[in-house]
């Protein structure tokens, strides 16, 4: 079967401004005006002539949502490995903000997070009883733990006729099509861009040269795989850059810590650590904060966890990327909503409406840390598609 390859966006430090807004334009959704406009396709992107349907500016209008749908309990929820992670708590976050859209039309619904603890059976199981409690009036996100139970998690909610949109993991060769219309969406930043991204910023705040530690996370998932090839990639450009530990501590604090600890006897020259998500990132500072090392190696990671970026704003780590979980865990259950409520057949969408990317920010500096802490999400959640990155 064809897949449509993920493309992403990566918005830079400077452009974090038009984030801050809410990520408007038509990758961007906050600025985007409720009742859309003409829109010019990206090369390659399907155009409204052929599909009759133009998807990019897609409007849930409540008027045209039976009165039967609205009074019905709407059960959403989202998938996801323990809310103590700080950006996995922002994609909860994200479908509080949509719960007060559902608020603002009259919307019947009650909310659930589905903790599977990095379990990817239990994961699978909570899905499966969510929507068999649910009676088909169900929408989801779900971040698989692995890729290889992207399927079960959308077959689980199918059994019971919901609607889920999964993000970050599922192999290349299954997709959404292979479940109409209840596997709706998946969902990506580009984690190989996101991977290279902030090599190129720890690299480059190194001088482009000496040793780096490499901390990976969980080997098999989808994300972690493509920002070590990311970081790969970068090496490749800065040759005097050497390697001289990488392993993997699975996303978390204590692993990484106790990682960079035993790493920093045997290295203590040291000029860098790349870390695969801002969880590990914290366990690398604690290690070089009790070597006396903070501030003096530089650190990277992924998620714009608050402590991370408090750490950026202060000088002591270099880089992290926003995925936006806010946004990640609000539209997709929106475009689910539609699936739901009638307004939107997800067999109908062109390919890259069921597979695409959302945007993201490359926070680098002391001042992007800074004006990203002052981040409001604020999303039109009536346009659906205005999370996509077009491409």
């Amino acid at each position: 079967m064809k897949k449509k390859k993920l493309i992403a966006t990566v918005l830079s430090a400077s452009m974090l401004v038009g984030l801050l807004a809410g990520c408007g334009s038509s990758t961007d959704p906050a600025e985007s005006p409720t009742g859309g406009g003409e829109t010019t396709p990206a090369q390659g992107e399907t155009t409204p002539a052929q599909n009759d349907v133009d998807y990019a500016n897609f409007v849930i209008d409540p008027a045209q949502i039976p009165q039967e749908k609205l009074d019905t309990t709407l059960y959403l929820a989202v998938s996801v490995r323990g809310l103590e992670n700080p950006y996995i708590a922002t994609i909860n976050e994200g479908m509080k903000l949509f719960a007060e859209y559902l608020d603002s039309i009259g919307q019947k619904y009650e909310m659930q997070v589905l903790d599977s603890q990095g379990d990817s059976a239990k994961e699978v199981d909570n899905m499966r009883q969510f929507a068999a409690k649910a009676n088909g009036n169900a929408i989801a996100y779900a971040d698989p733990n692995e890729d290889t139970i992207a399927y079960s998690l959308a077959e689980a909610m199918a059994e019971s006729g919901g609607y889920l949109g999964t993000a970050w993991n599922k192999p290349a060769d299954v997709g959404p099509s292979d479940l109409d219309p209840n596997w709706v969406i998946h969902t990506s930043p580009d984690n190989v861009v996101n991977g290279y991204n902030i090599a190129k910023a720890l690299f480059d705040s190194m001088g482009g040269e000496g040793q780096i530690f490499v901390v990976q996370g969980l080997l098999g998932n989808t994300a972690s795989n493509a920002r070590y090839e990311g970081l790969q990639k970068a090496l490749e450009e800065y040759p005097n850059i050497e390697v001289v530990a990488d392993d993997t501590a699975n996303w978390n604090t204590d692993e990484a810590l106790a990682l960079v600890e035993t790493w920093l006897t045997q290295y203590p020259d040291v000029g860098g650590i790349w870390c695969a998500n801002d969880n590990m990132a914290t366990g690398a500072l604690q290690a070089l904060d009790a070597a006396g090392l903070k501030g003096k190696v530089g650190v990277c990671g992924i998620d714009a966890n608050t402590d991370i970026v408090e750490a950026i704003a202060n000088g002591e780590a270099t880089a992290t990327v926003s995925s936006n979980g806010y946004l990640q865990g609000g539209y997709t259950l929106a475009i689910c909503y539609a699936a739901w409520a009638g307004l939107l057949d997800p067999a109908a969408l062109p390919a890259d409406f069921r597979e695409f990317a959302t945007p993201t920010v490359l926070i680098d500096s002391p001042e992007a840390a800074k004006d990203w802490q002052n981040y409001k999400p604020e999303f039109d959640f009536s346009r659906p598609f205005d999370c996509r990155v077009a491409g």
